[in-house]
């Protein structure tokens, strides 16, 4: 591959997302239009100058048109594998990204799919694999399933150590430096993602905010205050907290009424272990995981969220998570928003597709510091975003590695600046402030052993019950988990130093 397609207003965003930021919404000169995405896309660059490090695969790597299968969640298998093109800007890269990847190794792709994503469909996924690879049989050389059950599989004993492998440098920019690292038990390393996965970015947490309300109601430019570093968790309060109306007048508040800030989902709460940069584990003298998430600052940090969420009016949430059936309190949150009655949602990138519609402006924003003295802005992604494991199974380990490094690092420079830069910054943007704010974002991206492995460790969703019950001493319920969690830790680490 000669060319690599990029965005054409990349260097228009470089020189105006730093003009002055004047009003509430931002500057909306950038457009939002598709047809807009779509012409960015058709630029091209080439790779000689190319920002983008190259890999160090051999020229000369040709497996005579083998097949490399890949078990994926059906939900999810448009990021990863395009049979051909539809016309979508990102779908369309995924097309080249994997038609260059056959072409330059000299294979075939292919996908098995499985629903994976519903809280009762998730553990019938980890038993396909399971099952396949315990019975011996081939039949895919990689597994991309969500984050949070890939511990299960290391567990049941079916993934390969990926440090085996050959052709795979984990020191390049399209894996995850943070999360090879923290998955790393005595130099084994089980599970990966990165470029490799498209879902990373975009189930990034996030907050959008009502560009046209915030002017409205008379609220200083958020976009400001996240550059001028007083983006707090007390500024977005007091700006929220301007936004409730009682719409019907019926005393209560209810679906009708107009709101400061709802949480749009109750995964959504994990959006503060990153914001605050709360540690849910930390590592021993040995480099082994431990609990660490009783801290004083995670004790006051519950008590603040709890705070924040039910003792505010026109502040609330959603105690509900979007891999259960019921989905109506999720489409009325949505529905608030796009009727211009919600300042500030949680969100994760890829939402910005419900809301290309919407009539009144919004802008995205990181999720704010816990005090100015905080260094910078954090957030973590959804653990519902693909991780990679490659199954003990395989039969030719040489053609896995080739695969697995040339499909990352072909994302990385192919697919990974169309979505980021071309849909997400320009199609999907209302203005150039929104293309600095997911840069913003995206460079505070936080990994804990804690939050990424919480099936194993299991204190985070004790973190969404003491929200959901109103319950502030978190002191107490730490204690009470703490050395669970820890055998827990312990159990898992066995199983690992006992695996190859």
């Amino acid at each position: 591959m000669n060319k690599i397609k990029l965005t054409a207003l990349l260097l228009l965003l470089a020189l105006t997302v730093g003009a002055a930021l004047t009003a509430c919404g931002g500057d909306t000169s950038s457009g939002s239009s598709s047809d807009t995405g779509e012409a960015a896309a058709e630029t091209t660059v080439d790779e000689e100058t190319s920002p983008f490090e190259p890999d160090s695969l051999p020229s000369d790597l040709n497996f005579d048109g083998a097949t490399f299968t890949t078990m994926y969640r059906a939900e999810e298998v448009d990021e990863y594998f395009m049979a051909e093109q539809s016309g979508d800007i990102v779908d369309d890269a995924v097309y080249r990204s994997n038609r260059n990847v056959e072409e330059r190794l000299n294979v075939k792709l292919a996908v098995k799919t499985q629903i994976g994503n519903p809280n009762d469909e998730r553990a019938k996924f980890i038993n396909t694999v399971t099952s396949t690879v315990l019975a011996g049989d081939d039949e895919f050389q990689a597994v991309g399933m969500l984050t949070y059950n890939m511990p299960t599989l290391v567990q049941n004993g079916v993934t390969l150590n990926l440090n085996t492998l050959p052709h795979i440098d984990f020191d390049k920019p399209w894996w995850v430096s943070d999360l090879t690292t923290l998955g790393s038990i005595d130099d084994k390393l089980y599970i990966v993602s990165g470029d490799i996965s498209l879902s990373l970015v975009k189930k990034t947490l996030c907050l959008f905010f009502n560009s046209d309300l915030c002017s409205s109601l008379g609220i200083d430019s958020p976009y400001d205050s996240v550059l001028d570093g007083s983006w707090t968790k007390e500024r977005m309060e007091a700006d929220a907290k301007k936004g409730y109306v009682d719409l019907n007048g019926n005393g209560e508040g209810d679906f009708d009424d107009q709101y400061g800030y709802m949480v749009y989902d109750s995964n959504h709460f994990n959006m503060y272990i990153g914001a605050f940069d709360l540690m849910v584990t930390d590592v021993d003298s040995n480099g082994y995981p431990v609990p660490a998430f009783g801290s004083e600052k995670v004790v006051n940090a519950v008590e603040y969220i709890v705070g924040l969420l039910w003792d505010n009016e026109g502040i609330g949430f959603n105690n509900l998570s979007d891999a259960g059936a019921d989905l109506s309190k999720h489409e009325a949150v949505r529905n608030i928003f796009t009727s211009g009655r919600l300042l500030f949602i949680s969100a994760e990138f890829f939402n910005s597709d419900f809301y290309r519609d919407m009539e009144q402006e919004y802008g995205v924003l990181p999720a704010p510091k816990w005090d100015d003295k905080q260094d910078g802005y954090y957030t973590v992604a959804r653990n519902v975003y693909s991780s990679f494991i490659v199954p003990i199974t395989i039969q030719d380990a040489e053609m896995t590695g080739a695969v697995l490094e040339a499909i990352a690092s072909e994302n990385y420079r192919t697919l990974s600046p169309v979505y980021f830069e071309s849909a997400l910054k320009v199609k999907y943007s209302r203005d150039l402030q929104s293309a600095q704010m997911y840069d913003l974002i995206k460079e505070g991206m936080k990994f804990n052993f804690g939050y990424t492995y919480h099936i194993i460790v299991g204190l985070t969703d004790s973190l969404r019950d003491a929200i959901n019950g109103k319950k502030t001493d978190w002191a107490s319920t730490y204690a009470a988990k703490e050395a669970a969690a820890q055998a827990r830790i312990d159990a898992f680490v066995e199983i690992v130093k006992a695996l190859p």
